[in-house]
């Protein structure tokens, strides 16, 4: 099994208690970059406690899990929001990213223990969005490079950070196969496209997945995931 160090700098973590989903903040001096804004009740007393001002939100897909803060948060202030078209599209409608159904889906995730209510939202569309499978921008000191990788959504997208960071939504999470099966969801992308792309990202690398813990991505976990 390959290992690496882990990188120099490292984004911080928020983790939702709820849907389980994991916002990372970037931050260079005063400024922050958010990946995945979960949770604004969270995301907010970070940012006020630490003085930091939000410039940009990256989004990895268009689930409500990973976008329920973003109304808030661009409400707050002058924030750029940068997505996948296919994102982009699908974080309007209350079927696509998954606020229609979310209060079943975490019941029975939870195995009936979850009884929560979930309110329906839709977000405006990303201010930045890219239509190619490759997308590279520049924040400060760190360059991002978007794949857009079909299959878990429409939108789906892995982002690698300086050449030393991958984060990977909702592919690769530690102990999940990937599920195509909810909303946007789509099998053969995934067979036909997204696999192929997931075979091309290099290893190792240090993987910060929507959900879980921080991993090394080797070709052993490719395998696991059929990316031979």
């Amino acid at each position: 099994m390959a290992w690496i160090s882990k990188p120099a700098y490292e984004p911080a973590c928020l983790t939702d208690p709820l849907t389980e989903s994991n916002c990372y903040i970037f931050t260079s001096h005063n400024r922050a970059l958010l990946i995945d804004p979960n949770n604004s009740d969270l995301i907010i007393p970070y940012l006020k406690e630490k003085e930091l001002i939000l410039e940009t939100i990256v989004l990895t897909h268009e689930h409500c899990d990973h976008i329920g803060g973003l109304n808030t948060l661009r409400s707050s202030g002058n924030v750029q929001v940068i997505a996948s078209k296919p994102c982009s599209d699908g974080i309007q409608s209350t079927k696509i990213n998954m606020t229609r159904m979310m209060e079943s889906y975490l019941y029975f995730k939870s195995n009936g223990k979850l009884r929560v209510s979930y309110p329906r939202f839709t977000c405006q569309p990303a201010d930045r969005s890219f239509s190619g499978t490759n997308y590279m921008f520049s924040w400060h000191n760190f360059t991002f490079h978007c794949l857009l990788v079909p299959g878990h959504t429409p939108g789906s997208t892995c982002i690698t950070v300086n050449g030393t960071m991958l984060f990977s939504g909702d592919y690769f999470i530690p102990g999940e196969d990937v599920i195509t099966r909810l909303p946007g969801g789509d099998e053969q992308a995934y067979e036909q496209i997204g696999k192929q792309l997931l075979r091309e990202l290099p290893t190792p690398m240090w993987t910060y997945p929507g959900h879980g813990l921080p991993f090394i991505l080797t070709e052993e976990v490719k395998q696991h995931y059929g990316l031979y």
